[in-house]
């Protein structure tokens, strides 16, 4: 009896060593298919293809790299425990299927054969696609050396968060090994997975998360005190920081100090404009240990009045990003075009980068535009009204959603302010996704048409001003004058969580600017490539992604009333476009490139 139970057994495997079984329990052949084997490398080299699949912009080959690593390990991971989900679920219900050997055999080497194809294929067509949109967003394209050299190092990257993964895993086997002594298996593997999910999320939230945005917090709160090479304190009184100013220079953080310092002084605009200049104002405040958004929102006031910023003919609300970063590219042109009639007016309100003050600071960009809004304006009431400047808001990014806040619908814009330039405006922006969902119908996502572009216009570029992106001709265009300047390559605009599950009308509608014709939108992949896009989307070039630079000149003389289109009830009261020429606009572009390009520091939003 002892001989042939151990016989059976050993009859069995040979069986299987001689692959003549024609019976194969396909839930013992999914078991196979658990973290180290197929089912999780299928799912990482459909992540590494996706990650390497034509998106909005092309990408660096350190970016790639870490992208590709993220998305390896999240393919293996899903992949793997769905093997192990399906493998326990057909065990358990103990599914069979009959199948020929020798089928099953050339039947799976076809099926890698087949895969192997896909994938050389997909990523050739990748390479040649996003060097493609290199060319078509004036991006450097990567090598097949740069792509190798992404590869290795998304191996290296997903390797190390795979053996963070085995790590997890074996703290599990602990807890269910110690749990064991006093439970039931079932009810030991359920406590060891409810003690792990626990210590995983509260290391990653309470620790990893919380502690590294206190680390950041910190880091970023030092660095604001900086005092950076080649940044002067300003002596002119027009300006914050000033001996003259209630706000002194070392309440002021960097990027406040860098605006304060940069800008053309009047002499500078004389020599460009050929015309009389003054010099133009620039009112900063920052955000010191003790001061709340109204305790800086009353130190701005007191500087208008210190300046008599109210005494120009256009003032400038411009809302920051997170860092306090004003984009110079938004203001100077304004100084340039007015010859330093008018006054730009803004205030800190956080010293982290953007990405950080977004995920842990959402309302605040808000919350301060609205407080630096009804303070300056409160202010201005009372002046009479027809002493008063024509006011024009600015805003890039976080600064456009901050700003944009103010306002309930299109008629509070039109009947509060008397104009605005918004750059890169976030797609979580309520007022920017009323509007574009109240856009003409056949106007397309990229650059909408909203109430006949009477006073609210949509541009991928300049051009988009005067006609829509299919070259059709608009109606006059009426004061006030709203601008939202957005590049169908920006991921900033076109990121949104709906990505995952629903075709946005930007990648199915024909008019596409600069977008990669390659680019299509796949469930849960074109989610994935947008978000890897968010990263590297400032180092696009001008034009391109989410950097906002020279087209603004143009944008702001259209706003402006500069480009001699007679239009009647223009708020800018010295309004005369008729020195503008093409030459002058050359010389303030070179100028400002002289001051920005020249500078070692890199704006940090």
């Amino acid at each position: 009896m002892k001989k042939s139970q151990a016989i059976a057994p050993h009859d069995e495997s040979g069986e299987q060593l001689e692959k003549t079984a024609r019976e194969l329990a396909l839930g013992r052949f999914l078991s196979r298919l658990t973290p180290g084997s197929t089912v999780g490398l299928i799912g990482a080299l459909i992540m590494f293809v996706i990650s390497m699949s034509p998106s909005l912009l092309p990408t660096t080959w350190w970016w790639q790299g870490v992208a590709s690593g993220l998305l390896l390990a999240i393919g293996y991971g899903t992949g793997s425990l769905l093997g192990w989900l399906l493998g326990n679920l057909w065990t358990a219900a103990g599914i069979k299927i009959s199948a020929n050997h020798t089928w099953i055999k050339w039947g799976t080497r076809a099926l890698y054969a087949a895969a192997i194809i896909w994938i050389v294929w997909s990523l050739v067509r990748s390479y040649h696609s996003n060097n493609g949109a290199a060319i078509l967003t004036g991006m450097s394209p990567m090598t097949v050396l740069d792509y190798l050299v992404a590869t290795i190092t998304a191996i290296v990257i997903s390797l190390a968060i795979a053996g963070l993964a085995v790590m997890i895993r074996g703290l599990w086997r602990v807890v269910k090994r110690t749990a064991r002594k006093w439970l039931p298996d079932w009810i030991a593997g359920l406590a060891a997975t409810i003690v792990v999910l626990f210590v995983v999320v509260f290391v990653t939230s309470d620790v990893l998360f919380e502690q590294g945005m206190e680390y950041a917090y910190g880091m970023f709160a030092e660095k604001d005190q900086e005092q950076e090479p080649g940044v002067e304190q300003p002596y002119v009184s027009e300006r914050s920081g000033s001996p003259a100013s209630f706000e002194k220079w070392e309440n002021i953080g960097v990027q406040g100090k860098r605006f304060l310092s940069r800008g053309p002084r009047a002499s500078d605009i004389a020599e460009v404009t050929g015309q009389e200049a003054q010099e133009p104002i620039r009112i900063y405040a920052g955000l010191a240990h003790d001061r709340d958004l109204e305790d800086v929102a009353q130190i701005v006031v007191e500087e208008i009045r210190r300046t008599h910023a109210f005494d120009r003919s256009v003032l400038v609300l411009s809302t920051v990003t997170g860092t306090g970063w004003v984009e110079e590219w938004g203001i100077q042109p304004v100084e340039y075009l007015t010859r330093g009639d008018c006054a730009t007016v803004t205030m800190q309100y956080s010293y982290v980068p953007s990405a950080i003050a977004f995920l842990r600071e959402f309302d605040k960009p808000a919350e301060a535009a609205k407080v630096l809004y009804h303070a300056v304006m409160t202010e201005l009431e009372k002046i009479p009204e027809e002493d008063r400047p024509a006011i024009y808001l600015h805003g890039v990014s976080l600064g456009a959603f901050g700003s944009q806040a103010i306002f309930e619908d299109e008629a509070d814009m039109i009947a509060q302010v008397d104009g605005a330039v918004w750059a890169g405006t976030p797609n979580s922006t309520p007022l920017w996704q009323k509007l574009t969902a109240e856009r003409h119908l056949g106007s397309p996502e990229i650059a909408p048409v909203v109430n006949n572009g009477r006073n609210i216009r949509f541009a991928t570029k300049p051009e988009d001003l005067q006609t829509d992106i299919y070259g059709r001709s608009l109606p006059q265009w009426d004061y006030p004058r709203f601008v939202y300047l957005q590049h169908a390559t920006d991921p900033v605009v076109w990121w949104k969580p709906e990505l995952v599950r629903t075709p946005p009308d930007w990648l199915r509608e024909p008019a596409r600017a600069d977008l990669n014709p390659d680019m299509q939108w796949t469930r849960g992949a074109t989610f994935i490539q947008v978000s890897t896009d968010l990263p590297i989307a400032g180092l696009a070039a001008d034009g391109h992604g989410h950097t906002y630079h020279r087209e603004l000149i143009p944008i702001w003389r259209s706003v402006l009333g500069l480009d001699q289109n007679l239009v009647p009830g223009n708020p800018y009261r010295n309004a005369d476009g008729s020195w503008v020429t093409q030459e002058i606009i050359d010389k303030m572009t070179r100028n400002i490139e002289a001051e920005l390009y020249e500078e070692p520091a890199q704006n940090i939003e």
